[in-house]
């Protein structure tokens, strides 16, 4: 039985590794830009993407889990803007805040001392981050991985874990359907398939249940909508798709086309369809 478990969690190591390197940027520089990029707008749209909502799903799902803030230790990883940072913050809770985006923690920073809270930031990528170099090894009650690239793979996932000595979150796409443009681009202009299943979420918590961990679950689903002036909106597509690549003039043109001819009206109405999970484990509950 146990060799018939071993080899369950090999396999599902080898399927996610695979799985990683195929669909996701690798390069470090890269995923600092993109994500310099779009922390304004990030920062600026929680309340008006229903980041609020989720947060405090999020909060309801710890504190069922017995965390209580107060007092404790929380690593927050890939923190961006600080949208669990700083509400855990005002809970009573040290939270040392992680990511690896100057921008995003430029937020970060106005936010903590405007309103005067004791976040310790650190900027750095969890990727290649030495945890015992940074004092994280088996330091905090709550480590935080939600919907984070910070935490793409077994290793970085496993270097999560043994940072708590209670409890982690991790929350990340079980599907999610791109908007038809993104669709379209893919196919007429990049000749590419589209990325509509993501299943962010099914290999750590596959990684859960076969090592004997028992995580609570949920399913989330929503429906993301928005109105953008077409010619931002072709440059946000143009920096989330070629994220992990170089557009020539000529393809950059034929997306800002596509979006010009979408919207007759100088407005582009965006619709992706997406279910998310989140759950929150005990490392030493198995």
């Amino acid at each position: 039985m146990e060799l018939q478990q071993k080899d369950n969690i090999d396999n599902l190591i080898d399927c996610w590794k695979k799985a990683t390197t195929s669909g996701m940027l690798q390069d470090e520089g890269r995923m600092a830009a993109f994500w310099n990029k779009r922390s304004g707008n990030y920062a600026n749209n929680i309340e008006k993407d229903n980041r609020k909502k989720r947060t405090d799903e999020i909060l309801e799902l710890l504190e069922e889990a017995g965390f209580n803030p107060e007092g404790s230790r929380a690593l927050d990883i890939g923190c961006g803007p600080g949208t669990l940072t700083l509400p855990l913050s005002k809970l009573g809770a040290e939270v040392t805040a992680l990511d690896i985006s100057s921008g995003m923690l430029d937020r970060l920073k106005d936010s903590v001392k405007k309103e005067s809270l004791p976040v310790d930031i650190v900027e750095c990528s969890w990727w290649t981050a030495d945890i015992d170099e940074l004092g994280f090894r088996n330091e905090f009650d709550l480590v935080i991985a939600s919907m984070t690239p910070g935490v793409k793979d077994i290793e970085s996932f496993d270097k999560m874990m043994a940072c708590s000595k209670n409890l982690c979150y991790y929350s990340n796409f079980l599907r999610r359907e791109e908007d038809r443009a993104y669709r379209d681009i893919r196919s007429s202009i990049l000749g590419e398939k589209s990325e509509n299943n993501m299943n962010g979420i099914i290999y750590p918590f596959m990684y859960l249940y076969l090592s004997g961990y028992k995580p609570s679950l949920r399913i989330n689903h929503s429906e993301w909508k928005d109105e953008l002036n077409w010619k931002e909106t072709a440059e946000q597509t143009i920096g989330f798709i070629g994220r992990d690549r170089d557009f020539d003039d000529e393809t950059k043109q034929k997306i800002r086309d596509y979006y010009q001819n979408a919207s007759p009206d100088g407005i582009y109405r965006s619709e992706s369809d997406v279910y998310t999970g989140m759950m929150v484990w005990e490392v030493n509950g198995r």
